[in-house]
């Protein structure tokens, strides 16, 4: 007669030969402003000054560093999903889609935004208090930034709002968390313009 543990071991191993695998559904975050450019000329530059950003820091909460995507229920509770997986950490996703984003949206005006900046003008410092879906037809984001200039904070803001989902099922959900970061990299491309002009005009004065 086969002993507990045996039996046991005996149930594993079959399950490892003959169970069926896990399906999940992969998703990936899109910058929506370059593909809403894809078709479009390319703008205009003007004369770029040497100008760069660099995000330096993008951090996110322990409760989003995982595989799963996460749908938060109310204040205290969220749920992670068992079919629905980020294809790559969430934290480099966000930020590969911002600077993305930012890049596009800084071309026209000289500002570079490369992926890795050896003596940016600018260091980005992102800090994601919230990013996932809200119930079932929203999502919501919540950041703080602050923008270094020669390593000293020169601009800072905190961005929080919920976006409606226009669809059903997890594609519309990572469609609009998309869209949360276009938003976000549109606040912070008109600040670093603002400070760059600013900068432009003292040194044109002096």
């Amino acid at each position: 007669m086969r002993t507990a543990p045996t039996v046991l071991l005996v149930w594993c191993c079959a399950c490892a030969l003959g169970g069926s695998q896990p399906q999940y559904d992969y998703f990936v975050l899109t910058p929506t402003r370059v593909l809403a450019r894809t078709s479009a000329s390319p703008a205009a530059l003007t004369t770029a000054d040497g100008s760069s950003i660099a995000i330096a820091e993008v951090s996110i909460p322990g409760y989003l560093d995982r595989e799963s995507i996460v749908t938060r229920t109310d204040d205290y509770r969220v749920v992670y999903s068992k079919r629905d997986r980020w294809a790559e950490p969430l934290d480099q996703a966000f930020e590969r889609t911002l600077r993305q984003e930012l890049a596009t949206m800084l071309a026209p005006v000289g500002i570079e935004v490369p992926p890795h900046a050896r003596a940016p003008t600018y260091d980005l410092h992102v800090d994601v208090l919230r990013f996932e879906r809200h119930g079932v037809d929203r999502v919501e984001l919540w950041a703080r930034w602050i923008l270094r200039g020669d390593g000293q904070p020169i601009d800072r803001g905190e961005t929080r709002f919920q976006l409606a989902v226009s669809g059903a099922g997890t594609t519309a959900a990572v469609a609009s968390l998309s869209e949360a970061i276009t938003r976000l990299a549109n606040e912070i491309a008109d600040r670093v313009q603002a400070k760059t002009a600013g900068a432009r005009d003292r040194s044109t004065r002096s």
